[in-house]
C-alpha cells in the first residue's frame, strides 16, 4: 500500500508528539527543523500560500499550529502533486 493512499488522522498526528516534547504552536525555525527541511524553503512555502489556515501573523512574526500545518503538509491537496 503506497503511503500516499493514507491520510494521516489528528490522533495519529497528535500520537506522534507525547505531551511536552514539541510544543503546540511553533516559531518558523521550529517547524522546520522538526519536518527536516530549511527555514527559506518553509518561507517560499509561506509566500505561495501553501500553509494557509496554519498560521497567524502578528506584525513580522508567524507563528504555526503545529497539528495544522503538519495536517495540511501531509494531507492537503496541493501536496499530492508536489
Amino acid at each position: 500500500m503506497s503511503t500516499r493512499a493514507h491520510k494521516l488522522t489528528r490522533a495519529e498526528i497528535q500520537g506522534a508528539f507525547p505531551a511536552g516534547t514539541v510544543p503546540q504552536i511553533l516559531s518558523p525555525k521550529q517547524l522546520a527543523n522538526l519536518i527536516g527541511i530549511s527555514p527559506k524553503t518553509l518561507a517560499e512555502w509561506l509566500s505561495k500560500g501553501r500553509l494557509d489556515g496554519a498560521f497567524r501573523k502578528r506584525g513580522k512574526h508567524v507563528l504555526f499550529w503545529r497539528d495544522r500545518a503538519l495536517d495540511i503538509i501531509f494531507n492537503g491537496k496541493e501536496w499530492k502533486n508536489a
